[in-house]
């Protein structure tokens, strides 16, 4: 009788634990420490940067800064699932000369680097499950913005965004909210996005 009642004791104590220890990813805070974090809501769910083993353009890390004197551009990647969105490029505009302030979106050219438009975008790749297709959303015309809250020095680039984001043909659009990123630019390629 005693081992069952220790039985029962041990099982109660077991089940009673907290359930708040929720190790579901989640955004992280708004910080302007150079912490390597990024995150935002696409349609409401959670896209957050994860690195892979492998992709076919070569690279395999979930965070990629880079800039020059004319714009900077961060690729954010989910290597491992791919969901809500595989890839989403910031082109930022003349950051290096304005510093802190609001970046408000155009349209993009769907294309990084040298070969971008000169002005402030965001676009996303993302794969259709559903149809087995690529699709790609981009920025357009005041449907939203960047706004850097922390540069210059330091490595750091802390900012914020939101936006609606369409297809090239206007059909379809998605809706970024609570986004955030707090990158060290001379640490982030040593950090880790499980």
């Amino acid at each position: 009788m005693k081992n069952l009642l220790f039985i029962l004791i041990a099982f109660l104590i077991v089940g009673c634990r907290d359930s708040s220890d929720d190790n579901s990813p989640k955004l992280p805070p708004e910080t302007q420490t150079g912490a390597n974090t990024f995150g935002c809501l696409v349609n409401g769910r959670l896209f957050y940067p994860r690195d892979g083993t492998f992709d076919i353009m070569g690279a395999n890390k979930a965070v990629v800064y880079s800039g020059n004197n004319k714009f900077d551009e961060i690729l954010v990647a989910n290597f491992k699932d791919g969901k809500p969105l595989n890839y989403m490029y910031f082109h930022i505009h003349d950051l290096p000369t304005k510093g802190v302030g609001e970046y408000v979106w155009k349209e993009s050219n769907f294309n990084k680097g040298i070969d971008g438009l000169m002005q402030n975008y965001l676009y996303v790749r993302a794969f259709d499950y559903t149809t087995n297709t690529w699709k790609w959303y981009t920025s357009y015309e005041n449907s939203g913005k960047t706004v850097i809250t922390k540069y210059g020095g330091q490595p750091i680039v802390s900012g914020t965004f939101s936006g609606k984001l369409r297809t090239s043909d206007g059909k379809e659009t998605i809706e970024i909210t609570n986004g955030r990123f707090d990158i060290n630019t001379s640490t982030i390629d040593l950090k880790e996005f499980p």
